[in-house]
């Protein structure tokens, strides 16, 4: 009897252990871990490399977007107009349209060990709010913006998935090109 509950304790810290184990996206050079429970949905097009992560038991979104063109950081102010503060009104203006108030703080992050600048936005409706972490850097010479949004008490239960895709996420530097061998 006691070998028997001895492998059935065994068996369940076995199985709880390997379900907790992250899973792992990669493609196109970028990559990042994420936790059990989120479906990954690609939404990529020509442009823009775009993972949109959800929870069938939380009305959560978090979505990686990497710019698949590559600037040095020279021109990251110029991507900042483009890219990043276009998207970051486009999502905004998805719920001030429907009469939501929005409030707008600045906040710093990482993305993959690199610094990143973001944006925290408080939308009100009524009594009810959400929040939306909006984040950039420039990781690999790719542009890269994590978004987190949600009601605060599904935001605060899965936090450590938004950080966990937050801090794996990796691309991979460009490899040189090969230059001709002198004949």
């Amino acid at each position: 009897m006691r070998i028997i509950l001895t492998i059935l304790v065994f068996g369940f810290l076995y199985s709880f252990a390997f379900a907790q184990e992250p899973k792992h996206f990669s493609k196109e050079g970028l990559s990042f871990d994420y936790s059990n429970g989120w479906a990954l949905e690609d939404a990529s097009n020509s442009d823009t490399q775009t993972l949109k992560l959800s929870r069938p038991d939380a009305d959560l979104q978090l979505s990686v977007s990497a710019h698949k063109g590559r600037i040095t950081a020279e021109k990251m102010a110029d991507a900042h107009k483009a890219l990043i503060d276009p998207y970051v009104e486009a999502f905004a203006k998805q719920f001030t349209s429907m009469g939501a108030k929005a409030e707008r703080t600045p906040e710093t992050s990482e993305i993959g060990g690199v610094p990143a600048e973001g944006v925290r936005i408080k939308f009100s409706f009524g009594t009810d709010t959400a929040t939306a972490q909006i984040y950039w850097a420039l990781v690999g010479q790719r542009v890269v913006i994590v978004t987190y949004f949600g009601p605060e008490a599904d935001r605060k239960k899965y936090a450590s998935g938004f950080d966990l895709i937050r801090t794996s996420l990796k691309v991979e530097e460009p490899k040189p090109k090969a230059s001709p061998s002198p004949k």
